[in-house]
């Protein structure tokens, strides 16, 4: 007899839903990852900018390009608080998607294990009934063959 689970259903429907949170896991990441080499480069940029500020500081400017240099400083530093806060919620939200996915993929582990004990249960019920049944023809054959040597006998 074949083997038939009874939650198939169910282990389905937790893969699925583990490939699922998965998958949000694994977007979150790439965004994370993308918003860290965002705000790498702002920050990198920030420190290229001060450099050349200090060059032309050595060499000499005049207040409207200290004051746009200033600006451009502000802004930059907006730019980089705003990508800090970026990394920051998608970190946050990554981290609430990593424990989603812990939660689906522990629920089809039980699944799983559940699915192999009971696999296990049938291939031992069923390796006794094969060993019962030949036993049983063991004994026939040798009750045939008994029978067989007594009726020989008494020709």
């Amino acid at each position: 007899m074949a083997f038939r689970f009874p939650l198939k259903a169910l282990r389905r429907v937790r893969a699925i839903y583990e490939r699922r949170e998965r998958q949000r896991l694994e977007l979150l990441t790439h965004h994370l990852i993308g918003a860290q080499e965002q705000l790498a480069t702002l920050r990198q940029g920030r420190v290229e900018e001060a450099g050349s500020l200090a060059k032309s500081l050595e060499k000499g400017m005049t207040g409207a390009e200290l004051r746009f240099q200033v600006v451009c400083s502000v802004v930059r530093l907006r730019r980089i608080n705003a990508a800090a806060q970026v990394v920051e919620s998608v970190n946050q939200q990554r981290e609430r998607q990593l424990i989603e996915y812990r939660q689906a993929r522990q629920k089809l582990e039980v699944m799983e294990r559940l699915y192999e004990r009971q696999l296990f249960a049938h291939r031992r019920t069923q390796a006794r009934r094969d060993q019962q049944q030949a036993t049983d023809l063991f004994l026939i054959c040798s009750n045939t063959f008994a029978n067989l040597d007594t009726i020989a006998d008494k020709n």
